[in-house]
This record gives structure tokens, C-alpha cells and sequence, in this order.
């Protein structure tokens, strides 16, 4: 299974998953059982629309599942229809989120985690909405 995880900066396993999907600026994306893969940039970035449903990947990159701390509705729906699963990081680091992903302890976002609902760090959301 290859699974992305937005990122702000390649840390290798030890990289902190970033608090905002649809902008992020790269994704790592690694194999569950041999933990290698690769880094890719965020092709909305490339293009320069970072708008908050952004976030996706280019053709050539197929994931199944990504790991977020945060995500609004337009990527969660956009993953849904892609059949890319959408779990909820338990976890700051990306090696701390693959054991639990192993082990089948992370949980799938639902439509009432959209972090667009509640906009900013102190109400629980991701913050990118602040003023």
C-alpha cells in the first residue's frame, strides 16, 4: 500500500506531517511494508493556485491512502472519488503514523473532521482560515 503524507520539509520518516493538506508544499509517499518511496511537490503548487482545495498529485503518482492532520471538504472529495483513502493522523511524525497504520489504528476522516468548519487552532482546526 503507498500512502502520502503532506509535508513542509524532507526529514526522511522523521519528517512532521503538516498541519494543511491542500497546500502543502511536497508529499512524501512510501510503501507501508518497506517504508521507501520518494518525495513530490504538490502540483498546485508548481501551477501556483494554493487555494484551499488544492492538493493533489500528478498523473504518475498513484497513492491508496494519505495521512493528514487536516483536510477541507474540495480534497477529501476529490480523494473519495479517486479511491485514495483519507486517514486522520494520530501522530506529529510520519514514522510514528505508519506503526499505527500497520497495526490498523488509525481511523478514516469523516465529513464532520473537515477542518474548514472550524477556523482556527483554538476551535481544533488547522488555522490556514485565520484572518
Amino acid at each position: 500500500m503507498k500512502i502520502a503524507f503532506p509535508i513542509t520539509t524532507d526529514n526522511g520518516l522523521n519528517s512532521l506531517i503538516s498541519e494543511r493538506f491542500g497546500v502543502a508544499e511536497k508529499f512524501m509517499i512510501l510503501d507501508l511494508e518497506t517504508r521507501e518511496g520518494e518525495v513530490v511537490v504538490n502540483q498546485k503548487r508548481i501551477e501556483g493556485n494554493t487555494s484551499c482545495k488544492t492538493g493533489v498529485f500528478d498523473k504518475e503518482t498513484i497513492v491508496d491512502a494519505v495521512v493528514t492532520r487536516c483536510i477541507g471538504d474540495g480534497s477529501l472529495r476529490g480523494l473519495t472519488t479517486a479511491n485514495i483513502k483519507v486517514y486522520a493522523a494520530q501522530s506529529e511524525s510520519i514514522a510514528e503514523n505508519l506503526d499505527l497504520m500497520k497495526n490498523g489504528e488509525l481511523k478514516l476522516f469523516h465529513i464532520f473532521d473537515l477542518c474548514q468548519g472550524k477556523k482556527n487552532k483554538k476551535e481544533g482546526g488547522c488555522g490556514h482560515h485565520d484572518g
